[in-house]
C-alpha cells in the first residue's frame, strides 16, 4: 500500500513540555513527528549528545520524544535541592556517657582502679576503698565486658540534583571546607544561604537543629558538625546526585581543624 503525504516529509518539531519540581529538578521533553521514516538523523544526534529519547518509527508516521535535564537542548541548566536530617546509630565508650563523665570528674583514677580489679579477678566486695553507687554499677558493667553503649548521631544530608553535563561557574560549596568543624552558626549560615542553593534548608529543619541539646563539655573537643567529602552518583532522568553530609559529635579539635566558613 502506497502512503500519500500532504505537506512536508521533513521532521516537524512539536511544542516543548517542561516539568519542574524543587526537589527533583527540571525535565524538558521535545517531540518530533514526520511522515514516513524520517527521524533517524535526529535520533542519532540525540544519541551522540547523550540525550535519552523514545521513538516510534514506521513507514506512515514516526514520532520521537527526547527528554533532557537542560543544557543539552539549549535551555539553561537548573539544579534542585533535597534536605534530610538522619540519625546514625553509633557505639561510644562507656566513660563518655554522662554518668561516666560525672564519675571521672570526681575520681579521674576510677578507670584504672576498675581495670586493675577486673584484671586481677577481684569481686566488687574485694575492692578497697569500696565502690558504691554509680561506681559500683560501672564496675559490674565493665566486668561483663559492656564497655560501650549505643547512641544516636544526627546527620544532615543535602543532595543537589543537577543535569549530568552541569558545569557550574566557580567552586561548588559541597567541595569547600571539607573535613572541618562547623559550629551551629556556621552550619546554618551555609545551609540557608540563598546564593548557595535553589532551595535552602527549610525552617522546620533549622528549628530541629536549634533545639538539639549539647552534651557536657569535654576539654579538647568541640560539639560541632564535621563536614564530610561530597559524593556524586548517577540518578534517574539524566541527572547527577551530589550529596554532602554534616555529622554532629564532640569532635577532637586536635584531629580536625575548626572551619573558617562565615557564620
Amino acid at each position: 500500500m502506497r502512503v500519500r503525504v500532504n505537506g512536508t516529509t521533513q521532521p516537524v518539531r512539536q511544542p516543548v513540555k517542561i516539568t519542574y519540581d524543587p526537589s527533583r529538578g527540571r525535565i524538558i521533553q521535545v517531540g518530533w513527528e514526520s511522515a514516513g521514516n524520517n527521524l533517524v538523523g535526529i535520533a542519532n544526534q540525540y544519541q551522540a549528545l547523550g540525550i535519552p529519547y523514545d521513538a516510534t518509527i514506521n513507514s506512515r508516521k514516526s514520532t520521537l520524544i527526547a527528554s533532557a535535564s537542560g543544557g543539552q537542548l539549549g535551555i539553561p541548566d537548573l539544579t534542585a535541592d533535597t534536605w534530610e536530617i538522619l540519625a546514625n546509630e553509633i557505639q561510644k565508650n562507656i566513660w563518655e556517657h554522662r554518668r561516666g563523665l560525672a564519675l571521672l570528674a570526681v575520681n579521674p583514677d576510677l578507670p584504672t582502679i576498675i581495670r586493675d580489679a577486673i584484671d586481677n579477678h577481684k569481686k566488687l566486695a574485694d575492692i578497697k576503698p569500696p565502690l558504691t553507687g554509680d561506681a559500683a554499677t560501672m564496675f559490674n558493667l565493665l566486668n561483663k565486658d559492656q564497655g560501650h553503649y549505643v547512641t544516636g548521631q544526627y546527620v544532615i544530608r543535602h543532595t543537589t540534583n543537577v543535569p549530568n553535563r552541569w558545569d557550574p561557574s566557580g567552586a561548588n560549596v559541597a567541595d569547600i571546607q571539607i573535613l572541618t568543624l562547623y559550629d551551629e552558626a556556621q552550619l546554618l549560615h551555609e545551609t540557608t544561604w540563598p546564593a548557595y542553593w535553589i532551595f535552602p534548608m527549610p525552617r522546620r529543619l533549622v528549628q530541629k537543629i536549634e533545639n538539639i541539646a549539647a552534651p557536657p563539655f569535654q576539654d579538647g573537643y568541640l560539639w560541632s558538625w564535621l563536614k564530610k567529602p561530597s559524593t556524586e552518583t548517577t540518578a534517574a532522568a539524566n541527572h547527577i546526585a551530589i550529596s554532602t553530609e554534616y555529622w554532629l559529635e564532640q569532635w577532637s579539635n586536635f584531629l580536625y581543624p575548626i572551619s573558617t566558613a562565615p557564620a
